[in-house]
């Protein structure tokens, strides 16, 4: 079962690895995207960035969903993960499950900022990135912004506008 799903640039790293897996006593963490999964490097360094006792896994789209529709993934605790909301929306196009979705840190690292609007310190979005967060609420899905488990818990779409 997946406790949350979560958009980060940075994807596997301290806030996620220590906070969020304890938080939510996950047991596994799935990195969903095609680019990072055809990168050894990428993959390899994302595995040793999990916390002991987590599971991570780093695959396709293809590969995530079936993960996820395995039924051996509802007895698990699973983070699911990608830099991309594209990625999040294909993998969300596959499953039935709708978990919250947590936009935490996303669109700072590559582009122009001057092209993006500002929603919070973390977010930045291209007009393109808000219509695939739209679709992806279309779905049924919850999406929220909570950077830590301690922050307060905001409504991604009211800051959208």
């Amino acid at each position: 079962m997946i406790s949350m799903a979560r958009v980060d640039d940075r994807l596997i790293h301290g806030q996620v690895a220590v906070k969020w897996c304890k938080e939510l006593a996950v047991t596994r963490i799935i990195v969903a995207s095609d680019a990072i999964a055809k990168n050894p490097l990428q993959v390899a360094a994302l595995k040793a960035a999990a916390p002991e006792g987590v599971k991570a896994a780093v695959v396709s789209i293809e590969k995530a969903v079936s993960l996820l529709l395995d039924s051996r993934s509802q007895s698990m605790k699973i983070l699911l993960i990608s830099n991309d909301p594209r990625d999040l929306l294909a993998v969300f196009e596959g499953i039935e499950e709708r978990p919250v979705l947590d936009i935490a840190n996303y669109g700072r690292i590559g582009g122009n900022l001057a092209s993006k609007q500002k929603l919070s310190e973390s977010v930045y979005l291209t007009e393109d990135d808000k219509d695939v967060i739209r679709k992806i609420a279309q779905m049924g899905v919850e999406i929220i912004h909570q950077a830590l488990p301690g922050d307060a818990r905001r409504d991604f779409m009211s800051l959208m506008g």
